[in-house]
């Protein structure tokens, strides 16, 4: 995924410690340890600027997901169980404890690691007091991910009031290191009055994190007067005008669409090729796991397939397979403030890297590389993940991670939210 690099049908690349040292078809390292990958697909980890790893003892809780209302649909909140803002807002989020945002966070991030993503940013809207922050980042630092923590208000229901004053403290507790595999950043609906986050961000030298509503800020004069500076990464990315559009493309901010969470949220409305045409190709993102299981070769073929109806029903621009995977990758990369060290197979890049078995039976015989990995392969399909250098799943299971444990943290902090918000549907079944 490095133009400048090139690709190969066969070849090697060299890691020495975390990093890249060489990619090319053949290379002489006679002191190296060598990795046979033959029948394998060599690529750089997925990158996910977007995610709400909180949610992950809720997992696929929501099946249908079906806006009643108009409110609904853009992401407000009416009372209903099917409604996601209600649901995992006013119903489970206020019921977590820090217990649960440390066993959710987890089994959020080792399903991203089990299938390939390898850079995440958790999006962290359920920062109640200080304890449920230090378990949501004590989880991403335990998984294993190259993360980030995007530390922000909950949505609704009482709370410590603790951000953004808070974030000074986890920057010195957690993340004062130069090199660091986790790293933090502020997050924030984009609708919020971001009055009280600047001199914050401006202290601690933070990215932000932005979901829904920034179309409502006064984006020429953030950026005129410093409180944005190029460093934001605009979750969703909807409903901003074209000329708001510009002026985050001028000012070389990023932007993440989510094409399955959009298919059930907002009309199916995914502006991915509005941005291309504007210059700035955006990064892909998973969102939430209560409503699919956390899965980017999922976004990318649902991606795809968008793009291949906007094409038919109108004429407009499609993204290759390529493109696609350029937004799974470095696109992501880029949101998640890591794009010089991550997102490519690029000498002097960390040593994130993905291999794809091709001897599973639906990816044989061997044909073309980007249909394989974004129309076939799965999170099934991943054999072997490397973060920084170091395996975090070989041969098809994770590594490092007592996984037994895990889960069975996770059904525990289940059960718990299930009984305590008194949730009345069944698993197998979904009627009012």
């Amino acid at each position: 995924m490095d133009s400048a690099v090139g690709d190969f049908a066969t070849g090697d690349v060299l890691i020495v410690g975390d990093r890249i040292a060489e990619v090319g078809a053949s290379i002489s390292a006679p002191e190296a340890v060598v990795v046979d990958a033959r029948n394998h697909i060599v690529m750089p980890g997925f990158c996910d600027p977007h995610i709400h790893c909180w949610e992950g003892s809720l997992g696929r809780l929501i099946p249908e997901n079906i806006p009643q209302t108009t409110e609904d649909a853009i992401g407000g909140a009416p009372e209903s169980g099917r409604s996601y803002m209600y649901s995992a807002h006013r119903l489970f989020a206020p019921a977590c404890r820090p217990e649960d945002i440390y066993a959710g966070t987890l089994a959020t991030l080792l399903a991203a690691l089990n299938g390939g993503i390898t850079t995440v940013v958790d999006n962290m809207h359920n920062a109640r007091s200080p304890e449920h922050s230090d378990a949501g980042v004590e989880a991403l630092l335990e998984s294993g991910v190259r993360g980030i923590h995007a530390v922000g208000r909950p949505r609704s229901g009482e709370w410590a009031g603790t951000f953004p004053a808070d974030a000074r403290r986890l920057r010195d507790r957690y993340f004062r290191g130069d090199d660091q595999l986790c790293t933090m950043r502020l997050y924030a609906p984009g609708s919020d009055d971001l009055t009280e986050l600047f001199p914050v961000r401006k202290e601690l030298d933070l990215w932000f994190s932005f979901d829904s509503g920034i179309e409502k800020q006064n984006l020429a004069a953030l950026y005129e007067n410093g409180s944005f500076d190029g460093r934001e990464a605009i979750n969703h990315a909807n409903f901003l005008s074209a000329g708001q559009r510009q002026i985050v493309v001028d000012n070389g901010a990023h932007v993440n669409v989510c094409p399955r969470i959009e298919s059930q949220f907002r009309y199916g409305r995914i502006p991915y090729g509005e941005w291309v045409e504007q210059g700035l190709r955006p990064g892909l993102s998973n969102d939430n796991p209560m409503t699919y299981a956390i899965d980017m070769f999922a976004e990318m073929r649902a991606l795809y397939q968008l793009q291949r109806v906007d094409q038919h029903r109108s004429g407009s621009a499609a993204a290759s397979l390529r493109e696609i995977l350029l937004s799974a990758t470095q696109q992501g990369a880029n949101n998640c403030g890591v794009g010089d060290i991550a997102g490519s197979l690029t000498p002097g890049k960390k040593a994130d890297v993905v291999l794809v078995d091709t001897l599973r039976p639906h990816l044989f015989p061997r044909n073309n590389v980007l249909a394989t990995v974004v129309q076939g392969a799965g999170v099934e399909s991943v054999d072997a993940v490397l973060v920084n250098g170091r395996i975090a799943k070989w041969d098809g299971r994770l590594i490092g991670v007592d996984l037994n444990r895990a889960l069975r943290r996770v059904q525990e902090s289940h059960d718990y939210l299930i009984g305590a918000v008194n949730w009345p549907y069944a698993a197998v079944d979904f009627e009012d």
